[in-house]
């Protein structure tokens, strides 16, 4: 058969509103299935995938439901079968429960959907209406635009009520004291599923709070972050850092699902007259089928499938719903403490039915890494890996920084961070950035803050932009070029070693990937190119040597005792200790780190909760638990440390950094 234009309009004509409505179906099944995946997979394809249906699932179902609209006011292609169909497309336009906004900004648009809640449930109404005779199916599209009407109020009302939030009325299970636990914390034969629950227990503790403050106003003094008052929360460092990964869990369902509705009383009745009413209109369509024998020609086979196909579709997803937020959602297991259950009894549920209440959490624990000098010898350049004028705003739009695809290539794999060798120091340098008075344990703790203030002396003057890459570099030959023969290879001078230059990596990865997380004026391809281009000035051999140690020799050579890297390399090469040297230099990356975390935007780091999490984020929930651990007076602010500006830099190295486009004020540590 010839394909020519009148057979194509033809064919659109018989088929568009049963191919928008099977569109409109499938992308929200992806959405369903896809939605909850994205709070912990941060891959490209899943992000593309996931930011093409929510866009396009709105349309598709609003754009289905005019051209029913159409067709139904026509008498002569007017469809008995599509009059229930309408108020199913509602149910599509209602969002899936696993995704109701894409991003934190998108629940500022509530007033939108309210006005498309209006005008699309009117389409509905109008189109029974022009259908009504009194029929079953007209009689059956009732149910079913209760249960469309249900959905979609479920929607609006969760992204006005997150709008709207101004202390913790969005959480739908209210903290419990004397939870489970709290007496078994220092019992070292704790089971597995104990320590869950504690965990658990704590990340709804600091959920209150942190809804309460961070999420209207990010100030790490604020006097009402005292929740901890003993140390039970903190005595083992893991249970503690996997209960800020799973509070951030909590917050990512709170902005992006119905959690904030679903679990409470009047949520379940919806949610039980939805099911109730979609099941009614399937199994009255099945019943009629059947009974029907002399008119049953009258309906197109087709039609009858589609109409099966989305009540079968429709009732699916409400199944997998509740299985995805009732069964394996940390809320349900809140749900089950706030009604008494008791914790023993929980326990012995999830010993009986161990694939219950298995939720994922953030690995946060995994970092980026980037060489700068490796990008360098490798021979990469910016314009090679980046997508274009065009291509960073189709990745802005997909809140993803940075073109991923290419960028694989030109970095290293991630690597681990071990919260036992940072969480003391991020606990001291929270406390600086609160204004509290230093603890510290013992005197080699303070011989190491001490000897971090001087190692950050060296690049005071620098910008942010300026301050990661000098001491970047300057980590890399201090690690390439210091000779300290390791006793062991677990030694702790060593550990702290190779976490320096982990983090070194990692905020060169940030400042490259995910510069809009830091507090920097300006940074793109530009300022890269411009590093580059700096770097190879100063050493135009570096192109040419065989790796990254011989490049590092060389640049010590040309950068000794200049402001900045050669500073810091020829201070820190002074110290005798190796212990005091690495685990000095640690804790100013670490002070770097948390400074960076506690003056990130907001929407930045919330954007980051439905991209796999990133450690800065994790950092960014931390520091306000964090200022609670160890009680002690305010003290007015520290004295800010700072060096006056060489008076003539001349040619050194990362010359460029200083320019006035770099215009951050810098802050203490």
């Amino acid at each position: 058969m010839t394909l020519n234009r009148a057979s194509v309009t033809r064919f659109w004509d018989a088929w568009e509103v049963r191919l928008l409505v099977l569109l409109s179906l499938t992308l929200h099944i992806i959405l369903s299935l896809s939605g909850r995946h994205r709070k912990y997979v941060s891959s490209l394809g899943m992000t593309i995938l996931v930011w093409l249906s929510y866009i396009s699932a709105d349309w598709a179902a609003t754009f289905a439901l005019s051209k029913l609209s159409d067709a139904q006011a026509d008498r002569v292609h007017r469809n008995p079968l599509w009059v229930i169909w309408a108020p199913l497309l509602l149910l599509h336009l209602g969002a899936p429960d696993t995704i109701t906004a894409y991003s934190s900004e998108d629940n500022q648009l509530w007033m939108r959907h309210l006005f498309g809640l209006v005008v699309q449930t009117s389409v509905a109404i109008y189109v029974i209406v022009m259908s009504w005779k009194h029929s079953w199916f007209s009689t059956m599209s009732i149910p079913a635009l209760v249960a469309g009407l249900i959905k979609y109020g479920e929607r609006v009302r969760v992204l006005m009520s997150v709008s709207h939030d101004k202390s913790k009325k969005i959480l739908p299970i209210s903290y419990k004291r004397g939870g489970p636990g709290g007496s078994n914390l220092e019992n070292n034969n704790t089971s597995e599923d104990e320590n869950s629950l504690f965990v658990l227990y704590i990340a709804h503790e600091y959920l209150e709070e942190f809804m309460e403050t961070s999420m209207q106003f990010y100030d790490l003094r604020y006097k009402k972050h005292s929740l901890v008052k003993d140390h039970q929360h903190v005595d083992d460092i893991n249970l503690f850092w996997d209960a800020i990964e799973t509070e951030m869990g909590l917050v990512f369902d709170l902005l992006h699902t119905k959690a904030a509705i679903k679990f409470r009383k009047e949520g379940l009745a919806l949610r039980c007259i939805s099911f109730t009413c979609t099941m009614t209109v399937l199994i009255g369509l099945v019943c009629r089928f059947f009974s029907m024998r002399v008119n049953r020609e009258k309906w197109k086979e087709v039609d009858v499938v589609i109409t099966v196909v989305l009540l079968v579709g429709a009732l699916a997803m409400e199944i997998y719903a509740v299985i995805a937020s009732y069964l394996f959602s940390d809320w349900a297991m809140l749900w089950l403490l706030q009604q008494n259950w008791g914790e023993q009894r929980i326990l012995q549920l999830r010993e009986k039915i161990p694939w219950l209440f298995r939720s994922k959490r953030y690995k946060c624990r995994k970092v980026g890494q980037f060489d700068l000098l490796d990008f360098i010898l490798k021979g990469f350049e910016p314009h090679r890996w980046r997508a274009g004028f065009r291509g960073r705003i189709l990745w802005s739009l997909l809140r993803i920084d940075r073109f991923k695809g290419l960028f694989d290539e030109c970095v290293h794999k991630s690597d681990d961070i071990d919260p036992s060798l940072l969480h003391y120091p991020i606990l001291y340098s929270s406390r600086r950035l609160s204004n509290l008075v230093e603890t510290f344990r013992t005197s080699d703790e303070e011989n190491a803050m001490r000897t971090a203030n001087n190692i950050l002396r060296h690049i005071k003057s620098f910008p942010f932009s300026g301050q990661i890459v000098h001491l970047h570099i300057a980590t890399e030959i201090l690690c390439c070029v210091t000779r300290d023969d390791a006793s062991s290879s677990s030694s702790l001078w060593e550990k702290n070693r190779n976490m320096c230059r982990t983090l070194s990596r990692y905020m060169m990865y940030l400042l490259i990937t995910h510069s809009s997380l830091l507090p920097v004026a300006v940074w793109g391809d530009n300022q890269l190119e411009k590093l580059i281009k700096s770097i190879k000035d100063i050493q135009p051999d570096i192109g040419s040597v065989r790796d990254v140690t011989e490049a590092c020799i060389k640049l010590e050579e040309t950068e000794r005792d200049s402001p900045g890297t050669g500073e810091i390399v020829a201070y820190v090469k002074k110290i005798d200790k190796k212990e005091l040297r690495w685990e000095a230099l640690k804790l100013v990356w670490v002070r770097m780190l948390c400074y960076a975390a506690s003056q990130g935007q907001t929407n930045e780091h919330l954007g980051q909760l439905s991209q796999g999490g990133e450690f800065l984020t994790f950092l960014w929930f931390f520091l306000p638990q964090s200022r609670m651990l160890h009680e002690s007076r305010p003290e007015g602010p520290e004295e800010i440390l700072t060096k006056p500006p060489p008076k003539s830099r001349g040619d050194n190295l990362f010359t460029k950094l200083a320019e006035p486009v770099f215009t951050w004020k810098t802050q203490p540590y």
